[in-house]
């Protein structure tokens, strides 16, 4: 079973410590651990090579042989998958990959009888995610701020803040104003720029652990298709473009309100990105299940939605509107029943996954959104009231599948079942 060490360890000794496994042993059943922390198993030689003096001598375990693993996501093991890669090609024997939560039931031979994978691992657009909770764009920065609170590595994987091709100051104040049930952002993506984000921002991202959503703006279709082409060859997983931004060579109307706008900007990105791509849709549509289908046509790998819906408050005193840009994104809680409804209607049009967003503050919300078709959720405002809500929703889905004797969360994507 996956784990941090330490914690591991102390875990071992207060099930009865050494004897304990050694009682396994004589039974025929072999027991590994990710993280580097114990397993039971073939090649020692490898552990040793990679981790010297390591747990298995803390333990007194040092007769015993270690199946070689490592946990994809624990930083301790940057760089890992390279070596585990050329020692399959030249033993012919399979590293296994774990996570923590997961293990192996290998037989007296040390032969894979069964992987036991967590039930929240969730692949999207050939990516995979420990858990399909990610911390939404614009709500967690590039996660500096909310590492010092608890590992990253705990996430699904976070999408960056907004970037574009150079750097931008963001919209004048007042920009942020709360609403009943929510919030209106203006913000106007502030960043610091594509290269500044891989030169300063990425490499201390690629050290925590979970997947990198580098989200993607621009105010010119070319915009989009460079800042994507410099992304190609560094660490982040996914691009994801937000296509809410208004396109300057047209007047200012927004790439995703038209089929041809979402088709034109996805397509024109594809040609070029290297890394899965996935397309985030602006509510403020007739109809989503056309645009979803757009991005799809267009070669997108994955979409997500919602973005905000436009809205607006005035300060009745000065009667002047209370965002200094007129109008701003509403999200928060008032939001789901409509992000609800665009899942549900794009997952009648698209057979590439969803990843649903809009509202969730809780795992009973998150739940709603894989029944309606989403593969995986994002998680923003609820972020800003309680830093620890997408651990929360975390724990939660993880105790409704156990609860109710369903194998992977992956089970509830589209099971809603319509009247």
């Amino acid at each position: 079973m996956g784990g941090d060490p330490c914690y591991l360890l102390d875990s071992i000794h207060r099930h009865g410590g050494e004897d304990a496994l050694r009682r396994v042993a004589e039974k025929g059943l072999l027991i590994a651990w990710s993280a580097g922390a114990l397993a039971l198993g073939p090649s020692l030689e490898l552990f040793q090579r990679l981790e010297p003096g390591g747990d298995a001598q803390a333990l007194g375990l040092t007769d015993l042989e270690i199946l070689p693993h490592y946990s994809r996501f624990h930083t301790r093991y940057e760089g890992l998958e390279a070596q585990c890669a050329a020692y399959e090609k030249e033993r012919g024997r399979k590293v296994c990959r774990l996570d923590d939560g997961e293990g192996l039931l290998l037989d007296g031979q040390g032969r894979l009888v069964e992987e036991i994978l967590s039930p929240l691992r969730v692949t999207v657009a050939g990516v995979e995610f420990r858990n399909p909770v990610i911390a939404a764009s614009g709500t967690f920065g590039f996660g500096r701020e909310y590492g010092e609170l608890y590992p990253l590595s705990e996430l699904g994987g976070i999408s960056c803040k907004g970037t574009t091709l150079h750097a931008r100051p963001g919209n004048p104040p007042p920009r942020v104003t709360e609403t009943p049930g929510g919030m209106l952002n203006a913000v106007g993506l502030q960043n610091p720029g594509v290269e500044h984000f891989i030169r300063e921002d990425l490499p201390w991202l690629s050290r925590q652990g979970t997947r990198i959503i580098a989200n993607v703006a621009g105010s010119a279709v070319e915009d989009y298709c460079r800042t994507a082409e410099l992304l190609n060859d560094t660490s982040v997983d996914m691009v994801e473009l937000n296509i809410s931004c208004p396109n300057v060579k047209e007047g200012g109307v927004q790439f995703g309100v038209t089929a041809e706008g979402v088709a034109g900007v996805t397509g024109a990105v594809r040609r070029v990105c290297k890394k899965p791509l996935m397309v985030k849709l602006s509510p403020n549509v007739t109809d989503i299940g056309e645009m979803a289908a757009a991005a799809e046509s267009a070669g997108a790998d994955a979409v997500s939605l919602i973005n905000t819906l436009t809205g607006m408050r005035v300060d009745i005193r000065t009667r002047r509107p209370i965002i200094h840009n007129n109008t701003g994104g509403l999200s928060g809680p008032a939001v789901l029943p409509v992000a609800l409804r665009m899942v549900w209607q794009a997952s009648q049009r698209v057979k590439i996954p969803i990843v649903g967003l809009g509202g969730i503050a809780t795992w009973q919300d998150a739940v709603e959104m894989l029944l309606c078709g989403a593969s995986a959720i994002q998680v923003g405002t609820a972020i800003f009231t309680d830093p620890y809500a997408p651990l929360k929703i975390r724990d939660g889905l993880l105790a409704y599948l156990e609860e109710n004797g369903i194998r992977s969360v992956s089970e509830l994507t589209g099971g809603v079942r319509p009247w």
